[in-house]
C-alpha cells in the first residue's frame, strides 16, 4: 500500500515538473535569441563606431593637409617678401637693391598667372577657348564640305616642313653653343689674352649665326620650321654672349669690372659698396652643369646660381605646354579662316583701294595673332619651362596692354629680351665708352640692335628681304618713344591700340602679299629685268607697276 502511494506521488511530481521544464526550455530559447540580437547590435555599434572613427580620421587628415598647404603658402609669401627688393630696402640699413649693378632674381609669379586666379579673368580665358572651338568646328565643317577632309594637314605641314632636319640642325646649334663653355674655361685656365679670347669668341658667334642663316635658306622649308631654326639660333647666340660676358667681366680681374656708371654714381654707389653678381669659373664639368641649366632657363641673364622654387607642379607644366601648342593651332585657324583668301584675292588685283579693304579685313585677326604670340610664347612657353626648372623670377612681361605710348610697350612686351638689351647693350655701351656716349646714342644703338635681330629672323624665316618690320621699328617706333612726354593721359591707350591694330595689320598684309606674289611671279623674269638687285626688290612692286 505504501509502495503504491509512493509511486503515485512520484508520478504526480513528474507530471508537475513537465510544464516547468517546457517553460525553462522556452526561456532558454528566448535568452539565446536575445543574446544573438545583442551580439548583432554590438557588431553594428562597433562597425558604426569604426566608420565614425575613420571618417573623423579622414576629416582630420584633410584639415591637417589644408592647414599645411596654407602654412606653406604663408611661408612662400614670407620668403617672397624677404627676397623682394622693396622689403630689402625697408629692413636694411644699407639700401641693398640700390647697390646692385645687375638684376637681382627673386621669387615672383607672372602677372597673368596671378590674374587668372580671379574668376573674372578666368572667364575671359574660357571665352577665348570657346571661340577657338567654334572657329575650329567652322573650319572643319567648311573643309569637309568643300574638300572632303576634316583636318587640313596639307596647309599645316606646309608651315612645318622637314621636322627631322629641323631637329638635326637644332642639335648641331646646341653643340656649337656648348663650345663657348669650353673656350671660356680654356682661356681662364691657360691665361689667354683678353683680345685673343674675345676675337675667337666673336668669330665663333659670327660663323654660328651665318651657318644657321645659310642652312635655313638652303635646306629648311616652311615658315614655321624656318622660324624655329632662326629663333633658336638667335637665342643661343644671346645665351653664349651672356655667359661669356659675365664670366669674363665678373669671373676675372679687369678694368671694367668695378666701373660705376653715371646713373649709379648719382645713387651713391662706389667701388667699395657696389654689389656685383657672384660669378666665378670652376672646373669644366661644373661649368657645363651651370650652362645647361642656364641654357634651358627662360632668361638671357647668366648667373652661376639661381634661387629655385621649393617644388614644381606637373599639372601646371602640362597645362602651360598645352596652352602653347593650342595657341599655335589657333593661329593656324585664324590664318585659314580670315587671312588666306583675302590675300589671294589682293594678289590677283593689287590696287590701293583693294589694299585698304584687305587691311581692314585683317586688322582683327592680325592683332589677335599678336595676342596669341604673347600668351603662347611669353606666358605659356616660358612659364612651362620655369615651372619645370623651378625657376624663380617669372617676370617675362609686364602689363603692356595698358601702355599709352610705344616706349612703355617695348619695355613691357618682352622683358626677357628687354633686360638683355638694357644690361648688355644700353649700359655696356656706356661702360665701354667710359661714359662718353650720350643717352640718345645709346638708345639708338639698343633700338638698332633689336630691329636688326628681328629683321634677320624674319628675312630668313620668310625666305626674302622685305624690311617692313625694320622700317616700323626705326621709323614710327623711335618717333613715338621720343614723343613719350606727350602721351601721358590714360586716353592715349585708345590711340595706342588703334595704332597697334593698324601697324600689325600692315605688317601681316604686306608680308603675306609679298609671299604669295613671289609664288605667282617667275624669278627669272625679275632677274632679267633687275639683275643682282632682285633680292631687295619687292614682288608687290612689280604687281603694281608691271616694271
Amino acid at each position: 500500500m505504501k509502495k503504491k502511494q509512493q509511486l503515485k506521488k512520484v508520478e504526480q511530481e513528474n507530471n508537475s515538473s513537465q510544464p516547468t521544464t517546457a517553460i525553462a526550455s522556452q526561456k532558454k530559447f528566448v535568452n539565446k535569441d536575445l543574446e544573438n540580437d545583442l551580439l548583432e547590435y554590438k557588431a553594428k555599434m562597433i562597425n558604426h563606431i569604426e566608420n565614425r572613427i575613420l571618417h573623423s580620421q579622414k576629416k582630420l587628415e584633410d584639415s591637417i593637409r589644408e592647414e599645411m598647404e596654407h602654412f606653406e603658402q604663408q611661408i612662400s609669401k614670407i620668403i617672397n617678401e624677404l627676397r623682394d627688393d622693396r622689403f630689402d630696402h625697408k629692413v636694411s640699413s644699407i639700401q641693398h637693391q640700390e647697390r646692385q649693378m645687375e638684376k637681382v632674381f627673386r621669387y615672383k609669379p607672372s602677372l597673368l598667372s596671378e590674374m587668372l586666379k580671379q574668376s573674372d579673368y578666368k572667364t575671359l580665358y574660357h571665352m577665348m577657348m570657346a571661340s577657338m572651338f567654334i572657329l575650329m568646328g567652322n573650319l572643319w565643317i567648311q573643309d569637309y564640305l568643300e574638300r572632303g577632309i576634316i583636318f587640313d594637314m596639307e596647309t599645316f605641314f606646309w608651315c612645318f616642313q622637314t621636322p627631322v632636319l629641323v631637329a638635326e640642325l637644332w642639335f648641331a646649334l646646341v653643340l656649337s653653343s656648348y663650345l663657348t663653355v669650353y673656350w671660356v674655361n680654356y682661356c681662364y685656365q691657360n691665361k689667354i689674352k683678353s683680345f685673343t679670347a674675345i676675337l675667337v669668341f666673336s668669330l665663333h658667334q659670327i660663323i654660328s649665326i651665318l651657318a644657321a642663316c645659310y642652312m635655313t635658306s638652303a635646306w629648311v622649308n616652311g615658315f614655321g620650321s624656318r622660324m624655329i631654326v632662326m629663333c633658336e639660333a638667335v637665342r643661343m647666340m644671346m645665351k653664349n654672349y651672356s655667359y661669356a660676358r659675365n664670366k669674363m667681366l665678373y669671373g676675372t680681374e679687369n678694368k671694367y669690372k668695378y666701373y660705376i656708371l653715371q646713373q649709379f654714381e648719382k645713387k651713391g654707389i662706389t667701388k667699395q659698396n657696389a654689389l656685383l653678381p657672384d660669378i666665378n669659373i670652376q672646373s669644366l664639368s661644373q661649368e657645363l652643369k651651370r650652362y645647361t641649366y642656364f641654357f634651358l632657363a627662360p632668361t638671357l641673364l647668366y648667373r652661376d646660381y639661381y634661387v629655385k622654387a621649393p617644388n614644381y607642379s606637373k599639372k601646371k607644366v602640362i597645362i602651360e605646354f598645352a596652352n602653347f601648342f593650342l595657341c599655335i593651332y589657333y593661329g593656324f585657324i585664324l590664318f585659314r579662316s580670315f587671312c588666306k583668301e583675302p590675300i589671294l584675292q589682293l594678289r590677283e588685283n593689287l590696287t590701293l583701294m583693294n589694299f585698304i579693304v584687305t587691311l581692314f579685313k585683317l586688322m582683327m585677326p592680325s592683332t589677335f595673332s599678336l595676342v596669341l604670340v604673347f600668351f603662347g610664347l611669353l606666358h605659356s612657353w616660358f612659364n612651362g619651362w620655369a615651372e619645370l626648372l623651378r625657376f624663380p623670377d617669372r617676370t617675362f612681361y609686364h602689363d603692356w596692354w595698358t601702355a599709352s605710348e610705344f616706349g612703355q610697350y617695348y619695355r613691357k612686351w618682352n622683358v626677357v629680351v628687354h633686360e638683355f638689351l638694357y644690361y648688355y647693350v644700353y649700359l655696356d655701351s656706356e661702360k665701354l665708352s667710359q661714359g662718353k656716349r650720350s643717352r640718345l646714342f645709346r638708345q639708338l644703338i639698343t633700338f638698332g640692335c633689336s630691329a636688326v635681330i628681328h629683321e634677320i629672323i624674319l628675312t630668313f624665316a620668310l625666305g626674302f628681304f622685305y624690311p617692313i618690320c625694320f622700317l616700323l621699328f626705326t621709323g614710327p617706333g623711335i618717333l613715338f618713344i621720343q614723343a613719350k612726354e606727350v602721351f601721358k593721359s590714360g586716353w592715349f591707350n585708345i590711340l595706342f591700340w588703334v595704332l597697334m591694330y593698324i601697324g600689325t595689320s600692315v605688317m601681316i598684309t604686306l608680308y603675306l602679299t609679298e609671299y604669295y606674289a613671289r609664288i605667282l611671279i617667275n624669278d627669272q623674269l625679275i632677274e632679267q629685268r633687275w639683275g643682282i638687285i632682285q633680292y631687295v626688290i619687292p614682288r608687290t612692286f612689280y604687281l603694281i607697276t608691271g616694271i
